[in-house]
């Protein structure tokens, strides 16, 4: 009898990506298939022998044991016609993940709206650091680590848990699944317009989430978030952990500089200066709930900080692609105004007086509805150029008028590229945001930059 197989629609996905990594590596034969397939999740899964068939067409998806679909698909997909006119097996990735991987294990969940990647590689480097052998799936490519996705020896397990919805047969939020020993909960604003009408679903999600953690469970928040704030008031049954900026707390944490290269942790009456490759002040957020995690596990601050010294960031997040004299290049994830708003405030701190020229691309449903506009128009305050990617010309051009710096449309990649090469000035900081490609204007600006 031959290994268990199955087979991944929606593949490409960092989750159902590391999924399928993590599959592989206990002992399942995998597939998968998709519609974009490209790096850096492609070049992951070849690495791991894992075939990706381009497409969902029903003549080229394997007989496989289980299917495992993804969020992305939907009824009316040919591939998902497919199964359920045959009576095929199927699961969400969420469920066969608890099932299969996360059963037995003590996990550690990271959610929130905004730094949940970077938290869960922080969280993730720490315990590796200190010796443990530990489980993860990172929903990005960790530069501390070769995979984003791994089993590890021992029984813990750090997840990023993200709210969106399971599948199209399930639509609970993914974390629900995951049954967490502790759970960090970063921040909360409204996202995900097409899965949540207002935040109030969204807190009822996590609500939900809340009410599977048992009482030796431990939940990580911010004392300042009021949205977090209000679902703790809606029902906790576990150990709560507050943390923030303000003295009066048990942890916190202050400045040493102003872009938060060098921060100063008080925990509980222990304090300890770090200094590292990372600025901006939601990451000393994110530093201090993944040191406040791992002290679940017995991990000191000094040790937590030793590791935190030496993490390297996650691609996409803040990501240095080019740093001279005479510019700089930096390529984000960050798409929701208040991502936005942290990530050039962090860039100002720490490039003071040089401009900034900002590219952001409106690609989520929540940022394409206009919900958010008056405060995407205040995120930018700190740029002082902003070119607005997407296919919206009338949505784009009402943020233009209205917006506090100099503000353009960029009706090509490639010419947006070429006149930035032109015009850049010495010491200019370019940055690139979006939760997708952009077209690969990194790359190309990248290329262009280092050439000119």
């Amino acid at each position: 009898m031959g290994r268990e197989r199955i087979h991944i629609l929606g593949i490409c996905g960092t989750f159902m990506g590391g999924i399928a990594l993590l599959a592989k590596e206990v002992g399942f034969e995998v597939t998968g298939s998709d519609e974009n397939i490209y790096p850096p999740m492609s070049e992951h899964l070849s690495s791991q022998n894992i075939d990706v068939i381009d497409g969902y067409e029903i003549n080229n998806i394997p007989k496989a044991d289980i299917y495992l679909i993804g969020n992305v698909l939907s009824r009316g997909n040919i591939a998902v016609e497919h199964i359920l006119k045959s009576g095929l097996p199927f699961s969400s990735g969420p469920a066969w993940l608890a099932q299969n991987i996360l059963k037995g294990k003590r996990v550690l969940a990271v959610s929130g709206t905004h730094g949940k990647t970077t938290t869960t590689s922080m969280i993730s480097w720490i315990l590796e650091s200190n010796g443990l052998d530990i489980g993860y799936l990172i929903a990005g490519k960790p530069e501390n680590f070769k995979r984003s996705a791994r089993l590890g020896s021992n029984d813990i397990f750090v997840i990023e848990a993200d709210e969106y919805d399971s599948a199209f047969f399930d639509k609970r939020a993914k974390f629900i699944h995951y049954l967490p020993e502790v759970l960090v909960i970063n921040n909360l604003e409204f996202d995900h317009a097409d899965i949540y009408s207002d935040i109030s679903q969204i807190q009822k999600e996590f609500h939900n989430l809340l009410r599977t953690m048992s009482k030796k469970s431990s939940i990580i928040i911010p004392d300042n978030d009021l949205r977090v704030r209000e679902v703790i008031k809606m029902g906790l049954w576990s150990n709560l952990i507050t943390f923030g900026q303000a003295p009066s707390l048990s942890n916190f944490f202050e400045p040493v500089v102003s872009d938060y290269s060098k921060i100063r942790f008080s925990i509980e009456g222990k304090e300890k200066e770090m200094s590292w490759k990372m600025f901006g002040k939601h990451n000393a957020f994110n530093a201090l709930a993944s040191i406040l995690a791992v002290k679940e596990l017995n991990i000191s601050l000094s040790n937590s900080i030793a590791a935190l010294e030496n993490f390297l960031g996650v691609s996409r997040r803040q990501e240095v692609l080019i740093e001279k004299d005479n510019f700089v290049l930096i390529d984000d994830f960050a798409h929701h105004p208040t991502a936005i708003k942290e990530t050039l405030e962090g860039i100002r701190n720490r490039y003071k007086e040089r401009r900034v020229i900002a590219f952001i691309e409106l690609r989520s449903n929540t940022m394409k509805s206009g919900l958010h506009d008056q405060n995407l128009i205040k995120s930018v305050e700190n740029a002082d150029i902003v070119y607005w990617g997407g296919n919206d010309k009338k949505h784009i051009n009402s943020l233009i008028k209205h917006s506090p710096v100099k503000s353009n449309h960029i009706n090509s990649i490639e010419k947006a590229v070429k006149e930035t090469a032109k015009d850049l000035n010495k010491g200019d900081v370019v940055i690139v945001m979006s939760n997708g490609n952009f077209g690969d204007l990194g790359k190309k600006l990248k290329v262009a930059l280092e050439h000119s």
